[in-house]
């Protein structure tokens, strides 16, 4: 049984709307009380609706209609998955032009869900608390303005599309068009899933490094992040967060001297040519490099296997300060391919030189046993 109401402030905010996104029909939800009821009330008499110039969209109920219908939207396989839990308990019954949600948890609160941070901002106990937070600030809590400038510059979006920045808000990407691009709505939010684990689960202050969208010439490449690591004792680390090499016997860091590569649990040990700050470029990839004509260009290339259950790659020497970026993946065991570049440029003291790194991480379920694939014909420097 729904519960009818006539609230001043959701009344409000339908008077600016657009509706219905889908046929008139009798809404029951799984709960009545509270907001739930408020909920099946609304979709009972407007079946979806948009608002602020579709800056704000409440979700429909049934198979037929425009935009995503409110049971598929909440299935967990459609999205949640990738928040790892983050997003279990909500009822999301609307979302914003860039794909923040609004939805009703446990205990009936209406709360604000970051696609980005999976953080939850209470706004309310009910539906005319949501409506009345929206008409305070349509453009700021309701992206109103935002809205209506970017479809009267690039025509109407699709009621199954939101905006997704390229260079992610939370790492300091704009607001602005050159910064945007529009995708189906729940591909929007399986983007964001793995970042948003990432921020999660870090302590306060920490950095973590994330690039924008890959060039399409490569549908493989899912990232690309251009770092400088700080190659202690001509040595890097590459591992998860959450991975502690200790004190290894000295006969690990031998085969690091001889091989430039060797393994423990959740680090993947490399050599450098210089105990300085070297570039090193990181890949992620969906798959293997299909044309691996840099195995040929590379002096020195190598190969392992990396468990990452954190979700979080960290490269640098034995140094885990929160300073250090980390780079958000999916939590799982990838494949670690290492091409080094520009051996033959160092200098005579071996101080200077352009030496370059590049990581190419792809997911696996084979062992990679730590491995040579192309040796560098004279002895590797930095020994």
């Amino acid at each position: 049984m729904t519960t009818p109401f006539d609230p001043q402030y959701l009344e409000a905010l339908i008077a600016r709307a657009r509706y219905p996104l889908g046929p008139r029909r009798t809404v029951a939800l799984d709960r009545s009380d509270g907001s739930f009821g408020e909920l099946a009330a609304l979709l009972t008499r407007h079946n979806g609706l948009t608002v602020f110039d579709a800056g704000v969209q409440v979700f429909r109920a049934g198979a037929e209609g425009l935009g995503p219908d409110l049971q598929t939207w909440n299935d967990p396989r459609l999205w949640k998955h990738t928040y790892e839990g983050l997003a279990d308990g909500l009822l999301c019954f609307a979302q914003d032009l860039f794909g923040t949600q609004f939805a009703l948890d446990n205990d009936g609160h209406v709360v604000r869900f970051d696609p980005e941070t999976a953080e939850r901002t209470p706004l309310g106990d009910s539906l005319e608390n949501w409506a009345q937070w929206l008409l305070a600030d349509p453009d700021l809590h309701g992206t109103h303005a935002f809205a209506t400038r970017w479809q009267d510059q690039h025509g109407p979006l699709p009621h199954d599309q939101r905006l997704i920045p390229r260079h992610f808000f939370t790492l300091g990407g704009a607001y602005e068009d050159h910064n945007l691009v529009a995708k189906e709505a729940a591909q929007c939010m399986r983007i964001r899933g793995p970042l948003a684990q990432t921020v999660y689960s870090l302590p306060d202050g920490a950095q973590f490094q994330m690039t924008a969208t890959p060039p399409p010439s490569d549908p493989g490449l899912l990232s690309r992040h251009e770092l400088t690591v700080f190659a202690d004792y001509s040595t890097l680390l590459i591992q998860d967060d959450d991975a502690n090499l200790g004190e290894p016997e000295p006969t690990w860091f031998d085969a690091l001297v001889e091989n430039w590569i060797n393994t423990a649990p959740g680090v993947v040990g490399i050599g450098a040519a210089r105990p300085f700050d070297v570039p090193v470029t990181v890949d992620v990839r969906r798959t293997p490099p299909a044309d691996d004509t840099e195995l040929q260009q590379a002096d020195h290339v190598t190969q392992a296997s990396l468990a990452l259950p954190s979700g979080r790659l960290l490269i640098s020497m034995q140094d885990t300060r929160d300073k250090i970026p980390r780079i958000p993946l999916a939590p799982g065991n990838y494949a670690v391919r290492i091409y080094s570049h520009g051996l033959n440029t160092l200098s005579e003291d071996g101080l200077e030189g352009e030496d370059r790194y590049h990581v190419v991480l792809w997911p696996t379920d084979e062992d990679h046993p730590a491995q040579v694939l192309k040796r560098y014909p004279e002895p590797l420097p930095g020994g």
